[in-house]
């Protein structure tokens, strides 16, 4: 399926959803196809968490972590334990390529529904370093947290294996 980022009317909530959808999708067209080693393979040396199956469950964990945590003041499916905020790019490396999509596409999917009926004007006071949010914030940061992270998979995935677009 090729992404589409025109959403079926313009207004506000109907745009970031698209907008969402369209990345996360994006995201996972990055990943699919790839075999497991090339997935798990993080060719920068400064960068050694950077693989794409890494970044694909990062942004699962990102998801998650927003909605739950901060949106819904409980816990998200963080591997995350005490300071070691790479561990959402750890575990990638330890689920099979196949586990860590069809995860993915779960957290896509139920964060696409969250915020399909969530009034976004909703208020997040005092659960964040931030301070106060909305959930029209963090929709809007999710989406420039999953496009940002879809350019470092445009490049993964051209020295993987030559793939461009």
């Amino acid at each position: 399926m090729t992404p589409n980022d025109t959403p079926q009317s313009f207004d506000e909530r109907s745009i970031l959803l698209q907008m969402l959808h369209y990345s996360q999708e994006t995201a996972l067209g990055k990943v699919r196809g790839l075999s497991e080693e090339l997935a798990r393979k993080a060719p920068l040396p400064t960068s050694p968490n950077m693989s794409p199956a890494n970044i694909l469950n990062h942004l699962r964990w990102v998801e998650s972590s927003w909605i739950n945590e901060a949106l819904f003041g409980g816990e998200s499916a963080s591997p995350t334990t005490g300071d070691h905020r790479d561990s959402s790019f750890d575990e990638g490396s330890v689920l099979a390529l196949d586990e860590v999509i069809r995860l993915y596409e779960e957290q896509a999917r139920a964060s696409l529904a969250v915020f399909a009926e969530v009034d976004l004007d909703m208020q997040i006071l005092g659960t964040h370093r931030r301070g106060a949010l909305t959930a029209r914030w963090i929709l809007q940061h999710l989406i420039e947290e999953t496009a940002r992270h879809n350019g470092h998979l445009d490049i993964l995935r051209e020295m993987a294996d030559g793939s461009v677009g």
